[in-house]
């Protein structure tokens, strides 16, 4: 028997990291409250090992590449990351001994890039940005390069493979339901599409009245919106990601970046819930709903550690010198009481997905040799 009292015979050993990927808890917030019976809980994906929802796809799309063949010992995995898939695939490859190259920019977080060197990945940055002052058309020029030199590198290429969507719907949904058997709102941030496309089709099934809202930051492009930047990380696009399925998403509620930060850092300061930006965002985006729909139960979805971000939006030199500096200095964005009022009538209210006109994206097919 161990000191107080429990069996350490019972105390499961795990064979490596990666069996800890999954079951992560679901945290009610307690001051981030819309007092009309409606309720946001949150569904904290940073208690996966590498701190992130990215774990999940990252050791999938990996797991079957092995398994058809696609990847094999000694090959090098290559991907373009803003951040937490890097960290994914680099905590893969120093489990199963993989070289990782990781290819990122400018907005990448420092800590991020520490994190996946500290495991072993390169790094590989691409600084200049396309015509629309993007770098994600770029990032992926990248990547063809170092396939076309290399024929043992495997790309995932998390924007189009199914499995990314796949791992969401086929474990992440149950755990999802098992905790949480009925509620009426899921909301979750976009990025590749992945999560949010995996989970809704699987909820809609069972629980048909289910409204799911995507956040993105306003600035992206990912629904149509024309693309001209933002300062948040984890979320939005210039084009439309091959994972996104636009009919399991109702609402679209683009996010800006003082509403999405603020809502952050408050998690942080008063709930305790040190979450990224996107997470930030997608939390202001359930008190919008929350207003409009009494009594809802709304599930958000947070996708990444604030960790990441510890040297950018939770800095005040970082906001002051992006001129983000009413996070610090306007009442308003500080306390939650004014941000759930501030969600009531946000910039962009959330619109209905069926009234959006996407173009189809352009990002290369090849996802493999």
């Amino acid at each position: 028997m161990g000191l107080f009292g429990e069996d350490w015979g019972d105390m499961a050993i795990h064979e490596s990291v990666l069996e800890l990927i999954g079951g992560t808890p679901i945290v009610r917030l307690r001051h981030f409250t819309v007092h009309n019976g409606a309720e946001v809980l949150v569904k904290v994906e940073s208690a996966n090992p590498g701190r992130s929802i990215k774990d999940r796809a990252a050791h999938f799309m990996i797991d079957q590449a092995e398994a058809s063949g696609r990847l094999r010992p000694g090959d090098t995995i290559v991907e373009s990351t803003s951040g937490n898939l890097g960290k994914s695939l680099a905590l893969i490859g120093a489990v199963k001994g993989y070289r990782v190259i990781l290819v990122v920019d400018p907005k990448t977080p420092t800590s991020v890039l520490r994190y996946a060197k500290a495991l072993g990945a390169e790094i590989e940055l691409v600084d200049t940005p396309d015509e629309g002052g993007g770098y994600q058309r770029q990032r992926l020029e990248r990547v063809r390069q170092l396939r076309a030199d290399d024929p043992t590198v495997f790309w995932p290429d998390q924007y189009r493979n199914p499995d990314n969507p796949r791992i969401h719907a086929e474990q992440t949904a149950g755990e999802i339901l098992s905790d949480l058997p009925e509620f009426d709102a899921l909301v979750a941030a976009v990025s590749t599409g992945g999560h949010i496309s995996g989970l809704s089709r699987v909820l809609k099934e069972k629980l048909p009245d289910l409204v799911t809202v995507a956040v993105d930051a306003a600035g992206s492009a990912a629904f149509g919106f024309p693309f001209r930047g933002y300062a948040m990380r984890g979320l939005g696009l210039a084009w439309k990601p091959g994972n996104l399925d636009l009919s399991v998403v109702d609402r679209v509620h683009l996010v800006g970046d003082l509403e999405g930060i603020a809502t952050s850092r408050a998690l942080a300061r008063h709930e305790g819930l040190l979450v990224g930006e996107s997470a930030g965002a997608a939390v202001f985006a359930a008190l919008h709903h929350a207003h409009h729909h009494p009594g809802s139960r709304i599930l958000v979805v947070a996708a990444d550690d604030g960790a990441n971000y510890l040297g950018e939006s939770f800095d005040d030199e970082w906001l002051r010198e992006r001129g983000l500096t009413a996070v610090l200095d306007d009442i308003t964005l500080r306390e939650p009481e004014h941000l759930i009022e501030l969600a009531r009538h946000p910039a962009n209210p959330a619109v209905q997905a069926e009234s959006l006109h996407v173009q189809k994206e352009v990002v290369p097919a090849e996802a493999s040799r």
